[in-house]
């Protein structure tokens, strides 16, 4: 409909996934080296996941497409299918003639006389299973058996799940702690931010022949990724239907005004917002930043100390009020926490938020309703994410920059730092800033007492 008017050749924002559209952010590098890296090595399991629409099928598919010859792959897209149907659909999809096999031993037979043939000719053989958190735990089960069939130098057959967040939960079943002994390679997609957003959208642009025009301005990318919370398939919806609405108004730039009609047209789309202890969804910090508390109505002042200014006092707990207050007027989030806390930050209002559902604008308390402040503690602060292992919520902030300092810091080298998108009020977002990849919990307790003793924690530094 609007390819001519806006000089494309084909459409930039189809959501099928087509690897000549593929946008290589940061972390979708890292997934394709952690996928490549698996099938290179030959490891049994692989686990990649990431919310719906992060474009991990895209990612897949152009890993399929770069292996050589000698790798055979099959590819599930459904996988609520029953146990023979199963095996059927692999046999089937590796080119396999299953005639006249009806039992499952049958089926079993065939393929691993196939697997002995492809390692005989040095072949490997993958399997892809996508949207791998609806498998039933007997279906996972026969895959985990699948990857059984082995010689002494290796797996005859390697197995890679795709799958949404849910999927870390389908596998910390103690049912399948079998498979989860066998996975060797995980890694969680998260969603673009804001420059990338931009990138992303000016890449599918130019792959669609866009000789390099501004067809998108700057405020119309801001609040697609804001809406969209940075999902790729959400992002490409928004534009195409943009697109439509400039076309049709004759309009060859979009900017934010068709972007806020857009976004009103396909309020329906909006992502749901990670809860409070994800890892993963969410987007999951400021080393030296300051957030100074203030009166009235909580507009925050970010202070940045110099090398020669000694570390911030560290608050130990930040108490309660011995019972639940109730607002009899309106008065905004920042206000509550000074009355009750003494300091105001992200940190502070996005754990009153989290204990009170109720609360979705932090520039507005509900009036006549009792309200949680929570004591802030050390164990507000220490979670289990979907395989048991312990990592820690470092603070909300309220902009990515913010978080660079903690992501380079000593103590977390090596740590798996993730940050989830926090929606505040209807035009604020923040971020959530988490560091998993502790061995045990006393390694994350050791981590989190010399980040507070360091004043870097912003729920335990305070103004003087």
């Amino acid at each position: 409909m609007y390819k001519e008017y806006y000089g494309l050749s084909e459409d930039p924002f189809q959501i099928s996934p087509d690897p000549r559209f593929l946008y290589l952010s940061d972390q979708h590098r890292a997934a394709y080296a952690h996928l490549m890296y698996a099938i290179n090595e030959s490891k049994g399991f692989t686990v990649v996941t990431g919310e719906a629409g992060t474009g991990k099928t895209t990612l897949i598919q152009t890993m399929l497409a770069q292996l050589d010859g000698r790798t055979r792959t099959a590819h599930l897209y459904n996988p609520k299918l029953t146990t023979p149907d199963f095996l059927r659909y692999i046999c089937e999809d590796l080119g396999l003639k299953t005639e006249g096999l009806t039992t499952k031993g049958e089926l079993l037979t065939r393929l691993h006389r196939f697997l002995m043939e492809c390692y005989t000719r040095k072949e490997r053989v993958v399997l892809v299973i996508d949207e791998a958190q609806t498998l039933p735990h007997k279906l996972l089960e026969e895959v985990r058996l699948l990857t059984n069939l082995e010689t002494p130098s290796g797996k005859l057959m390697q197995v890679i799940l795709m799958g949404q967040p849910e999927l870390g939960k389908v596998l910390s079943d103690e049912r399948l702690r079998q498979l989860t002994q066998r996975i060797s390679v995980r890694y969680h997609l998260e969603p673009l931010n804001l420059e990338q957003t931009g990138e992303y959208i000016d890449h599918r642009l130019r792959i669609a022949g866009s000789k390099g025009e501004r067809i998108f301005e700057p405020e119309a990318v801001r609040l697609f990724w804001k809406f969209s919370g940075g999902i790729p398939r959400v992002i490409n919806t928004l534009c195409d239907g943009a697109l439509v609405i400039g076309h049709a108004t004759s309009r060859k730039v979009i900017d934010g005004q068709i972007a806020r009609e857009t976004i009103r047209d396909m309020s329906y789309l909006r992502p749901k917002t990670g809860s409070f202890v994800r890892r993963p969804a969410f987007l999951y910090a400021v080393s030296g930043i300051l957030f100074a508390g203030i009166l009235g109505l909580g507009a925050f002042l970010v202070l940045k100390p110099s090398a020669a200014v000694p570390p911030p006092p560290v608050v130990q707990a930040l108490v309660a009020p011995a019972t639940p207050p109730i607002v009899k007027k309106n008065i905004n989030l920042a206000s509550l926490a000074q009355r009750h806390y003494g300091v105001v930050n992200p940190t502070v209002l996005d754990i009153l938020m989290q204990h009170n559902r109720h609360i979705t604008d932090m520039h507005r308390v509900p009036t006549d309703e009792p309200i949680i402040v929570p004591p802030i503690t050390d164990k507000e602060f220490f979670g289990t994410d979907d395989d048991g292992k312990p990592y820690l919520y470092l603070g909300t902030f309220e902009d990515e920059k913010s978080i660079q300092a903690l992501r380079n810091h000593p103590l977390l080298r090596g740590k798996t730092l993730k940050t989830a998108l926090r929606e505040v009020s209807i035009d604020t977002h923040w971020y959530r800033l988490t560091a998993g990849g502790f061995k045990t919990k006393r390694d994350a307790e050791k981590v989190f007492r010399s980040l507070k003793e360091q004043g870097l924690l912003p729920a335990f530094s305070a103004s003087p």
